[in-house]
């Protein structure tokens, strides 16, 4: 079935190539406003909605794997801010997505200082998205109408790079999940064992990376991090490592960005559904090109790219993936 709904941002890619972007070279009031389409399929059984669209069916009649949704989806991104006259201090407000599974997003309040001796620091609000995530009350319940429920995130992120002068990175955040009416297992388990299945909670990550210049036109990104879901519900908790690479090729003309990543993660507790934890493993692949003035255009940018992400549990109930083709046209001021 094909659907169309909204989303707050869809890039290709599901984590920054890089923990900061360049700083405007002018003081002032600037940014970018970008809009934009993509297409492509999602597959998960705790989505419900995005706006009011419908992700998945609210009628299951087995606790399987989940079926595949064809999605087309309208892009908005921005990013705008006042660079200060000291040409180093920044503050911005924009949009940013924290999984490309979940289609979670935050609107981004921060302010940056770039100091000449230990590298440039960012320390950022992530505030509820204006367009929130709805999920299944009871996402378990088969053979009956499944309800959705808002699903938000609050926390703060602190981004360091060129950290003395070095090509170092670090990226530490901290999100709060809620779900508004959190229902998962009712009147499938016990209330004891329905606790084990509450998905609201803390998740904190901790990354390291380093930038290598190899030439003048290209750069690679080594990462790895430390993600801990500290979730209220102890079969829903996990926490494991992730690894990623980014690689960067720029040109005259565009530039072409690729990242791969994987994640191991380890549950914590035995989910009474299934009698098993929630491990798993996710992978992503992730590639997108910008050429920038096109046509003559000055201060527009065109993207287009592909992104491919699965979670692989050992639950299959909790398994999903997105495939995701995106293109979209930016304007900077």
């Amino acid at each position: 079935m094909k659907k169309t709904l909204l989303a707050v941002t869809i890039s290709a890619l599901a984590a920054p190539a890089l923990a900061l972007d360049p700083l405007p070279q002018e003081a002032g009031f600037s940014g970018v406003v970008a809009l934009g389409a993509a297409g492509g399929r999602v597959e998960s059984n705790f989505l419900a909605k995005i706006v009011g669209i419908d992700l998945g069916d609210d009628l299951i009649n087995q606790q399987s794997s989940p079926d595949d949704t064809d999605v087309i989806i309208p892009v908005f991104q921005f990013n705008v801010g006042y660079t200060f006259a000291n040409k180093t201090t920044r503050v911005h407000l924009g949009t940013t997505v924290d999984s490309s599974l979940d289609f979670s997003a935050n609107s981004i309040l921060g302010v940056r200082n770039n100091f000449d001796s230990i590298g440039n620091i960012e320390v950022a609000a992530l505030l509820p998205s204006a367009l929130p995530v709805k999920v299944w009350e009871n996402p378990y319940a088969i053979n009956q109408k499944r309800s959705s429920t808002e699903y938000t995130s609050t926390g703060g992120r602190i981004s360091w790079d060129k950290m003395f002068g070095t090509g170092l990175e670090v990226i530490a955040s901290a999100r709060k999940i809620d779900i508004n009416k959190e229902l998962s297992g009712q009147g499938l388990v016990s209330p004891q064992q329905q606790k084990l299945l509450d998905r609201q909670g803390d998740v904190n990550r901790f990354e390291v990376g380093y930038m290598f210049n190899l030439s003048e036109s290209q750069m690679i990104r080594p990462s790895i991090a430390y993600v801990d879901r500290d979730l209220d519900g102890g079969a829903m908790s996990q926490d494991g490592y992730e690894l990623g690479v980014s690689y960067m090729f720029k040109a005259k003309d565009f530039s072409w960005v690729n990242r791969a990543v994987y994640q191991s993660f380890d549950g914590d507790k035995v989910n009474p559904l299934f009698n098993k934890t929630n491990d798993a493993d996710i992978y992503l692949l992730a590639s997108e090109v910008r050429v920038p003035n096109p046509f003559g255009w000055e201060h527009w940018t065109v993207t287009g790219g592909v992104m491919w992400a699965d979670n692989d549990a050992d639950i299959e109930f909790n398994q999903s993936s997105v495939l995701m083709a995106v293109g979209r046209i930016a304007r900077s001021f």
